[in-house]
């Protein structure tokens, strides 16, 4: 019982934070820019391994996209990274790491089938939203080829053409 409330209070706290709209949190994001991103390491709900580090010995920047399976901006950002990936998939590597612990590897690969993702997804990691400095869902985080955060775009639906503007740029 003990862990039920825990993991429900987990999910509270970052619900609640997620869904605030707090200006100091998306300046400190910003702040974040610049800064050396955290490494990290996941496997896909198809079972590819993705890691930052490997991404980055390859030459290829990374786009890491903070989703949750709840979040109604990230369901309309979903079909523009669908679009939009397989056009730079060969050049650069995304990954949708959910934030949500409850959002388990069935539960993503689910929705993943039900919306068709075209991109890479993974189960409920909110360590990673944490070691990045991200304060809700529907942030995308662009990383460059050095490893560094070129941007950091929270919070908000984005467009399959502001997507491969800013992919462009992360490989330019």
């Amino acid at each position: 019982m003990k862990g039920t409330i825990k993991i429900f209070f987990t999910v509270l706290i970052f619900t609640l934070a997620s869904c605030s709209a707090d200006t100091d949190s998306d300046q400190s994001q910003e702040e974040a820019v610049g800064e050396r991103a955290p490494n990290f390491e996941v496997t896909s709900v198809d079972g590819e391994s993705i890691s930052l580090e490997r991404s980055l010995e390859e030459g290829k920047p990374v786009v890491v996209y903070f989703t949750a399976s709840w979040c109604p901006t990230c369901a309309r950002n979903w079909p523009a990274l669908s679009e939009v990936y397989p056009e730079y998939k060969d050049n650069l590597t995304l990954v949708a790491i959910s934030i949500d612990p409850t959002d388990t590897e069935d539960v993503i690969r689910e929705l993943a089938e039900e919306k068709g993702f075209t991109f890479p997804s993974t189960e409920g990691l909110p360590q990673i939203m944490i070691d990045f400095g991200v304060s809700g869902q529907a942030t995308t985080v662009g990383v460059d080829r050095d490893g560094y955060i070129a941007f950091k775009k929270p919070g908000q639906a984005i467009t399959a053409d502001e997507y491969r503007e800013l992919f462009t740029e992360l490989l330019d």
